[in-house]
């Protein structure tokens, strides 16, 4: 059963295992994210457009680790073989940051409770290049469904680890930040359902 499988200790570590065997692959990849994001932030548009390609480039290494799989480099363009990833990631973004805001507006709570349980859309999007951008919210609500408080903790650990590595000049971000990309994909691989609709 999913709910056996979510134990957050080991999680982590089957995490940590991952991200330390694949860790300068990850390296690499996130400083060239950082370095190229930051060399056009003040261009807003070109800035947000480039932040979903790297959103999904990202992503989709992180699932591939996820599975157990070693990374090469011509995988960071695997999503962008087919527009309609990174379109529905793009669309998917858009949606679930407006439904966040309204919850937040009506009451803070629900729109915490709608980040937490939609959270996951992002890699339901990008393993499935015909899944709709709603269906991909829904999807992810279904799948985290009965898991608020885990999902919760879950976020709060994973926040707590990036504080502790924010502690020595940041320094330890070099490695807070690949485990917890690890860590969601993980938690993500252990929700998903035995069968998606496409």
């Amino acid at each position: 059963m999913i709910k056996n499988n979510l134990n957050l200790r080991e999680i982590i570590s089957e995490a940590w295992n991952k991200t330390k065997k694949n860790y300068w692959f990850l390296f690499c990849l996130l400083i060239a994210s950082f370095i190229i994001s930051s060399a056009i932030h003040h261009i807003f548009l070109l800035n947000y457009i480039l932040d979903i390609f790297i959103g999904v480039a990202v992503l989709t290494i992180a699932i591939l680790i996820a599975d157990g799989n070693t990374p090469k480099y011509e995988d960071i363009f695997k999503s962008f073989k087919n527009y309609k990833i990174t379109l529905n990631f793009f669309l998917a973004s858009i949606l679930c940051m407006i439904t966040i805001i309204a919850g937040l507006i009506v009451f803070i709570l629900p729109g915490i409770y709608l980040a937490v349980r939609l959270q996951f859309y992002k890699f339901l999007v990008i393993e499935n290049e015909n899944m709709s951008p709603i269906d991909a919210l829904k999807e992810s609500y279904k799948m985290t469904e009965g898991h608020f408080w885990y999902l919760l903790n879950f976020i709060v650990v994973i926040l707590v680890i990036n504080l502790i590595g924010a502690i020595p000049f940041g320094l330890g971000f070099v490695v807070t930040l690949p485990l917890s990309l690890i860590s969601g994909a993980v938690l993500y691989k252990k929700l998903l359902p035995h069968h998606i609709h496409h």
